[in-house]
This record gives C-alpha cells, structure tokens and sequence, in this order.
C-alpha cells in the first residue's frame, strides 16, 4: 500500500509552549497551520475540536488529553506520547504515527483517511465505529484493544500483533495477517467477520476451533 504522505512545508513555525498557543485559536475557532511542538509534557488538557494541519508533533507527551472531534490533517506525530488521551469522533487524514506510545487511546467514531501508523504502542486502545481507508499499520503492537463495528477499506497491517482483540462487527474481508500475528480474536459465532480475511497455516490451526471444527490428534 502506498499511503500518501503528510504534506508539511520545512518553514513551520516552532511554539514553545502549545498549550498557551492553541488557546487563541480555539476561542477564534481557527485552525492552526504550520507549526511544530517538541519536548512538551501535557495532561489532562481539553482541546476539543481542535483544527490542526501541516504540522509536526515531536517528543512529546499528552497524556489524557482531550482531543473530542477534533481535525488533524498532513499532521505527523514522531515519538510521542498520547496514552489514555480522547480523539472520540475526530478526523484525521494524510497524518503519521511513528514509534509512539498510545496505549489506552480512544480512537473510536474517527475517520482515518490516509494514516500510517508504524513502530507503535496502542495496547489496550479503542477504535470502535471507527472508518478506515487507505491505512496502514506497520509494526503495531494492538494487543487486547478493540475494534467493533469498523468500516475498513484498503486497510493493510504489516509485522504487526492482533492479540485478544474485539472485532466484533468489523468486517475483515481482504485483510492479510500473514505477516503479523493474529491470536484468539473476538469474534461472532459463527465468524463472519474473518471471511474473507487473508491468514497463514498456523492462524488457521489456531483459529479453526471458532468455526465448531474439532481436530482430532
């Protein structure tokens, strides 16, 4: 898959201090453009329907932050880190992820167009209702996170973990997990969200028994 790449200009403008920043913008309810924070650590601060785009997020920490229907487009986010922060029902498109920690992230009713996720922590996150399209997760760690009622379109994950993760009502037609691990999915019975989904002999030992197949030895 070939995600198309976030579109930032080398001439941003670095800002010291986001938190103190953003705020003119969020009472005008404008969208920031341009910038690049780095080495900030931030908790529990509410930047709901936050707009931003073209801009790098560097080495910092926002932890349980609110990020609620907020826009990120051509936006890149390089090890940082956003655990337990909520981005419920925001929108992201042509943005990166690389090697952050985002565990316990809700992500859930986005909208994910374009978005590369790789050499990431997001364990025990959400992303239920969530619309992917053109997405890649590249060695991902989604270990017990959930992602129930998704639309997935051309979405594609690489040298990734899917361990004890909710795909209830997410349909996994054309998905291939050859190359990533795939262990005790949850799933309805009988499985119709794995039809169609791509897997290797030794998922498919694995994943038989959710079909009632008893293998006699």
């Amino acid at each position: 898959m070939s995600v198309i790449k976030p579109q930032v200009s080398n001439e941003v403008l670095s800002v010291d201090d986001f938190v103190s920043y953003s705020k003119k913008f969020l009472l005008d309810d404008m969208p920031l453009v341009g910038i690049k924070s780095s080495d900030e650590y931030i908790e529990s601060e509410d930047f709901y329907k936050i707009e931003i785009k073209k801009s790098i997020f560097e080495n910092s920490t926002f932890h349980n932050c609110i990020f609620e229907k907020a826009s990120f487009i051509d936006v890149e986010f390089k090890s940082c880190d956003l655990s337990n922060s909520k981005f419920r029902g925001a929108y992201f498109e042509r943005c990166q992820f690389t090697d952050c920690k985002c565990i316990g992230i809700n992500m859930s009713d986005t909208i994910l167009k374009n978005v590369l996720i790789k050499q990431s922590k997001l364990q025990y996150s959400y992303f239920d209702e969530t619309r992917m399209t053109d997405v890649l997760f590249e060695n991902v760690d989604f270990t017990e996170s959930t992602m129930t009622e998704g639309r997935l379109k051309r979405f594609e994950t690489k040298e990734s973990r899917f361990v004890k993760n909710n795909f209830c009502k997410t349909m996994l037609n054309k998905v291939d997990f050859t190359n990533s691990e795939l262990i005790a999915p949850i799933v309805s019975a009988p499985p119709i969200e794995l039809k169609g989904a791509v897997i290797n002999m030794f998922q498919a030992a694995d994943l038989i028994s959710l079909w009632g197949v008893i293998v006699s030895t």
